[in-house]
């Protein structure tokens, strides 16, 4: 059944890669087992690349906050075709949206029609438009989350 999966052998061991640099900048499987509900002798196992288990992601999301790296998520969004961009990055004023906002997610959401619209166009989609669709919804997607953290900002927290 594995030869059914779509991740690939070297991806696997990729990540297992950058699972076993972040528990060696966590100080080890035996430091790291002291802010993971995880044992060191289990820990050992999701670095090693004889070993065909994988880090669970609550403990995956551990090991980043504990070596402050996001190296495991950046592994996997490159792997499919993502970068990840801190939302700190982001600065909001507390103002509310401006139409400019506005006329910034309507560009993005008419960015994902054109791209259906081109890719439709013969009745069918192929997987290299279908990448290009969805690379568009993910940027318009990206672009409400922001409009929606703007417009939070500027109201009461998002208390209601």
């Amino acid at each position: 059944m594995s030869d059914l999966r779509p991740t690939t052998g070297k991806f696997r061991r990729g990540l297992k890669a950058v699972v076993r640099r972040l528990l060696e900048m966590s100080g080890g499987v035996t430091s790291f087992e002291q802010v993971t509900r995880v044992k060191s002798p289990a820990l050992s196992k999701y670095g090693s690349p004889d070993d065909e288990m994988h880090m669970p992601l609550d403990v995956a999301v551990d090991l980043m906050m504990d070596t402050g790296s996001n190296g495991i998520l950046s592994f996997i969004a490159a792997e499919l075709g993502y970068k990840l961009v801190a939302l700190d990055a982001q600065h909001f004023d507390g103002d509310l949206p401006s139409i400019d906002d506005v006329a910034q997610v309507i560009s993005s959401l008419n960015a994902v029609v054109q791209e259906y619209a081109q890719a439709s166009k013969d009745g069918r989609v192929t997987p290299a438009e279908r990448r290009r669709v969805f690379n568009e919804i993910e940027k318009a997607v990206q672009k409400l989350r922001s409009f929606q953290r703007m417009v939070d900002a500027a109201t009461t927290g998002g208390e209601e």
